[in-house]
């Protein structure tokens, strides 16, 4: 739900450098302007879904678990793992939104509230991050409504880049908006990319097109390193006091081992 976007190596004249900018900065506007008020702090459904198969695997408890949160924005959903007892690492593009997440984190070391994992906020992109993190150990990536924010090539590069940070049997959680949420009302189809892109009439949003997310297009992207796959349909708010949005939710677990170059 956050623009949480890999930006990799841009060539000349590549065409969505634009569209990558402008959401970006659509995205470090709403932090800027919303902070805490998009979405309060209660754990998303995606969450809650990684949650339930963390606590219900065959992982000693003794063990710290490390997740990935992709796109964290302000941090809800990692503070609500580092609460059950999970090492999170959060990345988001907006310096803003991990400035928010980083002072929501240490506002709950204060408050008393007992957080037996542990978090670090990053701003910046996949490979940066792990590049300093040599030999991690990372039981679960997570991503909550961001793969719809991408462009086909960014997506595949983000989705990828995901599978080579996770070790083996490593679960895969992500979320994003899908076609059912397409609203006649508030949206229009972009042309020559009907029921795949859409964008919203109000010219307030431009910058913030849906690039509408299917199973068929996560089983291309990752389906082969996973096992396990389960998809969810869920709804939560776009915002707080906003109607709720149509989510799919994928959840796996990864083959193999793969390692970061």
């Amino acid at each position: 739900m956050d623009a949480k976007l890999v930006i990799p190596s841009q060539r000349p004249n590549e065409p969505h450098v634009s569209h990558k900018a402008m959401t970006a900065k659509t995205w470090q506007r709403y932090y800027e302007d919303r902070g805490y008020g998009l979405w309060g702090f209660s754990p998303s459904p995606t969450a809650r879904t990684l949650a339930e198969a963390l606590l219900n695997c065959s992982l000693r408890r003794s063990e710290r678990v490390e997740i990935v949160d992709w796109g964290c924005g302000y941090g809800r959903d990692s503070l609500y793992f580092v609460e059950l007892g999970f090492d999170v690492i959060g990345i988001d593009v907006s310096r803003e939104a991990v400035a928010l997440a980083r002072a929501a984190y240490k506002q709950r070391q204060k408050s008393g509230i007992p957080l037996i994992g542990s978090a670090s906020f990053h701003a910046g992109d996949m490979r940066s991050v792990f590049r300093s993190r040599a030999g991690q150990r990372v039981c679960a990536f997570f991503s909550n409504r961001v793969l719809h924010l991408l462009s086909e090539a960014d997506f595949r590069h983000a989705t990828r880049e995901a599978i080579r940070c996770l070790e083996q049997d490593a679960y895969f959680c992500v979320s994003a908006r899908s076609p059912d949420d397409f609203n006649p009302a508030v949206m229009e189809w972009m042309p020559g990319k009907e029921k795949k892109l859409a964008k919203y009439k109000d010219s307030a949003r431009d910058g913030h097109e849906i690039a509408f997310v299917t199973k068929e297009r996560l089983l291309q992207a990752v389906g082969q390193d996973l096992q396990d796959t389960n998809f969810i349909s869920a709804t939560e708010p776009e915002r707080v006091g906003a109607p709720a949005t149509h989510l799919l939710v994928m959840l796996g677990r990864t083959k193999r081992r793969r390692t970061i170059v």
